[in-house]
């Protein structure tokens, strides 16, 4: 009777259950009661469900102001682009990666936010900083290069980082990709198979680790089919799809054997389909031409582009469980591997 009396007495006077109420009614510690209705695993069960009996019984709602300032609101991870932001997103990858992690952070009560840190960015404020200033728990990265002034940093850091396509030593930081060298082995073997010999590749950037590794796996493919590697048929494009367009015009002009393509981004595929267009080579016919990624796009250009189909939502679920595994003290693999799927469309069909 005591209790409605004191209840009734809170609505009247218009005042609000305190957590300090909780406390009181409960036999428990301030900290207790935060603790238990945060969820900290430092709080037995039986405890537990006494405090949540009697916030319910009090009609105890937190005060989100209140909570920020006793530093236990909801714990932030971030998706951080380390690379030039794109005007649009033709892959659909960063639309993807971003829907999944967003799914997993709202399901795990999680705050989650995207920052654009391009190199530039990065000399400004360290990696340290920028988790610092954002109160991040965890992070996960994307487009990082070896070049980049966070490379070394996040190396170094305490914080969980996940990284997507880079691998780093490091007890705090996780892989999570598909395998890039098998992938693209794959790939160009199917190239092989299709009665392609003067395979020329277009390539990313030499810092990108996701290049080098797409790179050993078109090595490996020549090499296992006996096939030569000319050094000079390999280009850097930067990802770019114009400079994918003069680079494959420059080479297939330079060396006109060359019979394909393999690429390690549908834009540089792109590009290449252009250029080859440009100097009225036919494709498939006089080159055979391949991509990576699977755009959105690629299925309707050119009658559809041989590419590596990748999985980003399902990229971004694993990457969002990864880092807040971590975050919670659990220890997960050094990498994550991803599904992936070759897509045998008619830029390949000879």
């Amino acid at each position: 009777m005591g209790d409605h009396m004191a209840k009734d007495r809170k609505l009247y006077l218009n005042e609000r259950t305190t957590i300090r109420d909780v406390a009181q009614e409960a036999g428990v510690s301030l900290t207790t009661v935060s603790h238990a209705l945060n969820g900290y695993k430092d709080v037995s069960e039986k405890t537990r469900q006494k405090v949540m009996e009697v916030a319910r019984r009090l009609d105890y709602i937190p005060d989100e102001a209140g909570r920020s300032l006793r530093g236990i609101q909801k714990k932030t991870i971030a998706l951080l682009l380390a690379g030039e932001l794109p005007e649009e997103d033709p892959s659909g990858i960063m639309f993807g990666l971003t829907s999944g992690i967003y799914k997993i952070a709202q399901k795990m009560e999680y705050e989650f936010t995207i920052l654009t840190m391009p190199t530039n960015k990065q000399i400004k404020i360290s990696f340290g900083q920028i988790c610092k200033k954002k109160k991040l728990a965890g992070i996960i990265v994307d487009g990082l290069a070896m070049d980049m002034p966070y490379y070394e940093q996040i190396k170094n850091s305490e914080i969980p980082c996940v990284l997507v396509d880079v691998a780093l030593e490091s007890d705090h930081v996780c892989e999570v990709s598909v395998d890039n060298e098998k992938a693209s082995f794959e790939e160009v073997e199917h190239l092989i198979e299709n009665g392609c010999r003067n395979i020329a590749m277009l390539s990313g950037k030499k810092m990108a680790q996701v290049s080098e590794r797409r790179e050993c796996g078109y090595r490996r493919a020549l090499e296992k089919h006996g096939l030569h590697i000319r050094e000079e048929w390999i280009e850097d494009c930067l990802f770019e799809q114009k400079i994918a367009v003069q680079k494959s015009i420059e080479l297939k002009k330079s060396y006109p054997e060359i019979d394909a393509f393999f690429c390690v981004s549908d834009s540089i595929a792109i590009g290449a389909i252009e250029g080859m267009g440009q100097l009225g080579v036919r494709v498939p016919d006089d080159v055979a031409i391949a991509g990576f990624d699977d755009y959105t796009v690629s299925q309707y250009i050119h009658g559809g582009i041989t590419s590596i189909k990748q999985y980003p939502y399902k990229m971004g679920v694993a990457c969002a469980n990864t880092v807040i595994s971590m975050i919670e003290g659990n220890r997960v693999p050094d990498w994550i591997p991803m599904e992936y799927k070759l897509m045998k469309r008619a830029s390949t069909k000879k």
